[in-house]
């Protein structure tokens, strides 16, 4: 690992109350999720839930962190998501807001690559952004996203995008499959002895 590689990783942990780190593989980097623009990283959409049995299972990363699930409070706590991308770091951000999607939807996704939703009638659509390029446009992922219920928020983030770089953490910490993993309390004293 290049020592520049593990103090900016380095800078982002500080000693708080606890501190949480969810790693999960991105499935595809195309700058809608996570969509990092205007100096704001949003992970609206993808990592909502699950589908089992006909149900929709509230599983998905967004759900447990925006409903303070697993004891993380972004409010009080350091919550941190790194997402990889074959097996390099595309992003580190730390949580700082955590939104209902509606309140995204009908505010801060305006003008944002990720903005593929709209109020009608009081609940949550698909608009027609997007549709072309077939982004979440079938009714089984539409009912994932809106199964996270909540929209990870932050202006505190690294996103390497094309510059994805191979480091010794993502060795150590990589989700296997496409599960999120969560790592809490001496998260932070482990990366000083890395």
């Amino acid at each position: 690992m290049q020592l520049l590689d593990l103090q900016i990783i380095k800078i982002l942990f500080v000693e708080v109350a606890m501190v949480y780190l969810f790693v999960y593989r991105v499935a595809s980097d195309t700058g809608f999720a996570p969509c990092a623009e205007k100096g704001l990283l949003s992970l609206a959409c993808c990592k909502g839930g699950q589908i089992r049995n006909g149900k929709v299972i509230h599983t998905g990363l967004r759900y447990r962190i925006g409903a303070k699930k697993d004891g993380v409070d972004y409010s009080k706590d350091e919550v941190y998501i790194l997402g990889t991308y074959h097996d390099k770091m595309l992003y580190l951000a730390k949580v700082t807001d955590v939104v209902t999607m509606e309140e995204y939807f009908c505010g801060r996704a305006k003008g944002r690559t990720d903005d593929i939703y709209k109020m009608s009638s009081g609940k949550l659509v698909r608009n027609n952004r997007l549709r072309d390029e077939d982004v979440h446009t079938d009714e089984e992922r539409i009912k994932k996203d809106l199964a996270g219920e909540y929209v990870l928020l932050s202006e505190d983030f690294i996103y390497l995008g094309a510059e994805a770089v191979q480091i010794d953490l993502i060795k150590k910490y990589n989700a296997v499959t496409r599960e999120t993993k969560v790592y809490k309390g001496d998260i932070a004293k482990q990366l000083d002895n890395m």
